[in-house]
């Protein structure tokens, strides 16, 4: 049997909806309902959850509840084979500098042979951070190489940072809409996620020092450069705000700018660690988006304080990250081969960019509207309040096209009418071709949904 929507529910029992969800959430963890993105809540069936209990050990009751996956991360991604995909943050792999890439580690082999696939430091090896450490001074941060931790992509340091920092019970600040993989781990760890919104110069201050003086956060979380999923940067005057609020307010910092080499117009924007004068933030970043998601490097920076926090806690984790892929590393960028990729990048997702704004500007109604990033990997469509994301998505892949609605970076719930877009997997002509046909769904659906009908349930 299906259940009444969370809205519904809220209404007629004349409850806030956070604390329906919240219900049906619990009802989910314990196994009495199954749910799925644009499907509903549905009963489950006596005999599947008697399976699930009744042979073997409970392994459902023996997880801790704050692990386990929100109803909001299971967005399905079945579908035809070459569905035009909108969705995705990771980079195109024809893009890829696999030669090039091949040649260092060929090297690499040559110079250490097997000792190239020993265990490594844990903090990494020293000629890459030091390289990570030139490059951040270079664009204004004051650190040293001492300070920088090599971990296996920025997922990892976001998860060393998140297991260090935060406890059961404690609160995080987080944009919203955001990342949503980030909720996923503050979660994991016990935490309560609270968003603060962003509009069109990135996170609100009137919003965020409320929610600092109320919740007490253990820190902040953001991407203030072509953030995901938005593609919005902060605002130059708003980083100034940022970090005075923070200092005043005694809140950490934690900064991810995984895609912030990825700009399209203008210099490299400088990170909010380069305003840091306080050892308030935590900076994280990524060879894993500009170069290959498989590379699995990143990088942390963290104030001195935490520097031996964290490198034994990263040695708890898998005692260091791959030597062999270090050492390559150093030599690709010494060289000057990942400045010479990154050009080449930028010109290729930068053409991308533009053939689906031109394209949208074209093709989509004047009813919807969107974010204009000058960088990154995704942008921001927001439909009219009546339309759901969610029940257009299962018309759009059989019309050809997947996209990720917007309720997925929500934590709090909401953000039903809106959706993430994402233009660097596919090549231009296939973007202009998944745009006009979007277009075209949008304009049917809304014919449908006539301005002052309340529309489909909104998610």
């Amino acid at each position: 049997m299906k259940l009444p929507s969370s809205r519904d529910v809220a209404r007629q029992l004349g409850l806030q909806r956070k604390i329906v969800v919240r219900a049906y959430r619990l009802l989910q963890d314990e196994g009495w309902v199954t749910a799925g993105v644009g499907q509903g809540t549905f009963v489950s069936h006596a005999d599947s959850r008697s399976r699930a209990v009744g042979n073997g050990h409970d392994w459902t009751r023996a997880l801790r509840r704050s692990a386990r996956p929100r109803p909001w991360m299971n967005a399905t991604v079945a579908g035809p084979g070459d569905l035009i995909r909108f969705t995705g943050a990771t980079a195109d792999p024809s893009t890829f500098p696999a030669d090039a890439f091949r040649d260092v580690l060929d090297e690499v082999f040559r110079t250490m042979g097997a000792s190239a696939l020993e265990y490594g430091p844990t903090e990494g090896v020293a000629d890459l951070r030091g390289w990570v450490a030139e490059r951040l001074r270079a664009r204004g941060s004051e650190l040293n190489a001492d300070q920088v931790i090599i971990v296996s992509g920025s997922q990892q340091g976001l998860d060393l940072i998140s297991r260090l920092l935060v406890a059961p019970g404690d609160n995080v600040l987080v944009e919203e809409p955001g990342y949503a993989s980030g909720f996923r781990l503050f979660h994991a760890n016990g935490a309560s996620v609270h968003g603060v919104p962003v509009d069109e110069d990135g996170l609100r201050f009137d919003v965020l020092a409320d929610a600092a003086s109320r919740h007490s956060p253990r820190f902040l979380y953001l991407m203030p450069n072509f953030q995901n999923p938005t593609g919005i940067s902060l605002r130059e005057a708003r980083r100034v705000e940022l970090m005075d609020l923070c200092d005043r307010a005694g809140l950490p910092v934690v900064e991810d700018q995984f895609d912030s080499d990825l700009y399209y117009e203008g210099a490299p924007p400088r990170p909010l660690q380069a305003m840091d004068r306080g050892q308030r933030v935590v900076l994280l970043g990524s060879f894993s988006k500009i170069l290959f998601p498989g590379l699995r490097l990143g990088w942390l920076v963290v104030p001195p304080a935490l520097v031996q926090p964290v490198r034994e806690l990263k040695q708890m984790a898998d005692f260091g990250s791959s030597l062999l892929a270090q050492h390559a590393m150093v030599l690709y960028c010494r060289r000057g081969l990942l400045e010479r990729h990154l050009e080449g990048v930028r010109q290729v997702y930068g053409g991308r960019l533009r053939a689906m704004l031109d394209a949208m500007d074209r093709w989509f109604p004047p009813e919807v509207s969107w974010t204009r990033p000058k960088g990154g990997l995704t942008l921001w469509c927001t439909l009219p309040p009546r339309l759901s994301a969610a029940d257009l998505l299962p018309r759009a892949r059989e019309a050809g096209i997947d996209f990720s609605p917007g309720s997925l970076f929500h934590p709090s719930g909401g953000g039903g009418n809106t959706l993430r877009l994402s233009y660097i997997r596919e090549p231009e002509e296939r973007i202009r071709r998944g745009i006009e046909i979007f277009g075209a769904l949008l304009k049917s659906a809304l014919e449908r949904e006539p301005a002052g009908s309340s529309g489909g349930p909104m998610i």
